[in-house]
């Protein structure tokens, strides 16, 4: 099914919520067009990004005493790739608690009025920089490294095979905050290895049916973003936006039909006091040197930077009521909707 950006407005993933219930009632008020299943993380750790990429095999690694993310507990090597090989991708109310409810509300009839439905889930290279094995991440090893990007592909496809049931385009996200590292080690995952797994990553979305979305807000990632050929790019626009708009391949990205959702609503407290006209104006100048900023409009959705779910409850009304009023200029701009 085609979908049409036009200014829709959606949300990165989590909201800062410890009731899946008043998370989901959220997504209906503030996201009803291109709804997303809530993400967490002050309900628990398990909840967190990474947290749900690992919770397979969470009785098998413990957090690191020393630096970030996690490492298999001695001896349990073996254990962790075989479970990752075999698995199915479920996500369980254990660490995605907001997946169930929001599956509910859909069959409910909640969101009658949305046009697409989103999920997400962290990227294969994130995730293998943040699971390590004697002091080196899977990311420096290829055979772990694998282990963890079928998984993730996993449940991409478990996430696509039930948000289908809706009827409505699927938007799923891979969310790539390292994709920008570099391979620092030798006999590490090159860089084109990193690449070919992440864009056969989406791909397999592509296959099930569902359009591929890429989020990275690390610095200057438009070149990399576009060689694994997403559906649509996800990035933060309120640091990067004219980086992006003077970036060639983030040009042809959307001559070719590519969706960008320009995370253009800082992700901090207070961002109602941001001057919604003034977002827009800057994104209008920015489109405006690079092209006809009409066509850009057309294939533009509106997000916060990331992830709200380490704020405070009031920030989901602040951020989204920003992003709709952009996403008004941005629609006015962009004129009736052009299906392919």
């Amino acid at each position: 099914m085609p979908f049409v950006a036009a200014g829709a407005v959606t949300g990165i993933g989590s909201l800062p919520f410890t009731s899946a219930t008043s998370a989901v009632r959220s997504v209906a008020e503030w996201s009803l067009e291109v709804p997303f299943w809530p993400q967490l993380p002050q309900l628990s750790e398990r909840e967190s990004i990474v947290g749900q990429g690992l919770g397979v095999v969470e009785n098998l690694i413990e957090p690191r005493n020393e630096g970030y993310g996690y490492q298999v507990k001695e001896g349990q090597l073996d254990s962790v790739l075989e479970i990752l090989h075999r698995s199915s991708g479920e996500l369980t109310p254990a660490n995605a608690a907001g997946f169930g409810a929001f599956e509910q509300a859909l069959s409910s009839g909640l969101f009658s009025s949305a046009v697409a439905v989103k999920g997400q889930i962290e990227g294969p290279i994130t995730l293998s920089a943040y699971l390590f094995h004697k002091g080196r991440p899977f990311l420096s090893d290829p055979p772990l490294f694998a282990a963890v990007a079928f998984h993730i592909s996993q449940i991409i496809g478990w996430q696509i095979d039930r948000l289908k049931s809706a009827g409505l385009p699927v938007l799923l996200f891979v969310d790539e905050p390292a994709l920008c590292l570099d391979a620092p080690v030798a006999n590490a995952v090159s860089e084109e290895q990193r690449l070919n797994a992440l864009a056969a990553t989406l791909k397999d979305a592509r296959i099930r049916g569902a359009y591929a979305g890429l989020h990275c807000c690390a610095a200057r990632p438009f070149e990399r973003m576009c060689r694994v050929q997403p559906d649509i790019i996800s990035f933060d626009a309120h640091e990067g936006l004219d980086l992006f708009f003077a970036d060639w391949r983030a040009l042809d990205f959307i001559q070719q039909g590519g969706t960008v959702a320009y995370g253009i609503v800082p992700t901090r407290p207070g961002v109602n006091a941001i001057d919604s006209a003034s977002i827009f104006l800057r994104w209008l100048k920015a489109a405006s040197r690079a092209g006809d900023p009409q066509k850009f409009a057309q294939r533009a959705m509106i997000t916060a930077t990331c992830g709200l779910g380490l704020l405070d409850a009031s920030a989901v009304a602040e951020s989204f009521g920003v992003a709709h009023s952009v996403s008004k200029l941005i629609r006015s701009l962009a004129g009736p909707p052009e299906l392919d």
